[in-house]
């Protein structure tokens, strides 16, 4: 309830997730900015400040162009770049290559709305990109893309923070039974436990 802007990319929770639907409105009602990232014009599409009509599988370069523009205008968390991130510089060297006129023609979104709603997600705080399951689907870029969420995440200080992407959520908040519990880890066999790899 606290978010200002979010971004729903690889989600459309109006068909597929109803709690998450009614939290939108809730906020859209309240305020807060919704960036819409999807082929389709959804009723979630319809609810957004701004709907960016993806060309499939071209999010890694979408992503790219929005660091491109967070980087090169300087609305990244400066504290957050410098106390808790490694590489920043290579990363500000790697993304020089995908500008918003270059990744315009893969995404087949016009730049100008890159560049705006590339702002909108970084200087509307705090903020959020829902996690969604279309980019684990995008094949052999999947990783590429949702890494790029990440770090998209962590240089504008949206990340572990109220209001934005939590690395966590308590017990109490997220549902009455733990993913721990539901294991029942300790039924395991000794004998299978033994051949365990990892957790």
């Amino acid at each position: 309830e606290k978010t200002k802007c979010i971004v729903v990319w690889g989600k459309n929770p109006a068909e597929s997730f109803p709690p998450v639907w009614a939290a939108l409105n809730r906020i859209k009602k309240a305020g807060a900015k919704v960036i819409t990232i999807d082929p389709r014009f959804t009723d979630t599409a319809k609810l957004s400040d701004i709907w960016l009509q993806i060309r499939p599988g071209t999010d890694c370069a979408l992503g790219l162009s929005w660091l491109n523009v967070i980087v090169q205008e300087g609305l990244y968390d400066k504290d957050f770049v410098k106390n808790y991130t490694v590489g920043f510089d290579e990363l500000a060297e790697h993304v020089k290559q995908y500008s918003p006129e270059k990744v315009s023609k893969i995404t087949l979104i016009p730049a100008k709305r890159i560049v705006e709603s590339a702002r909108m997600y970084a200087t509307t705080k705090p903020a959020r990109i829902l996690w969604g399951v279309k980019l684990d689907q995008l094949g052999n870029n999947a990783t590429q893309a949702i890494r790029t969420q990440c770090i998209i995440r962590a240089v504008t200080g949206n990340l572990d923070v109220e209001g934005g992407d939590l690395l966590g959520v308590g017990k109490e908040i997220m549902q009455a039974v733990s993913d721990r519990e539901l294991e029942l880890n300790e039924k395991l066999p000794s004998a299978q436990r033994s051949k365990q790899l990892g957790a």
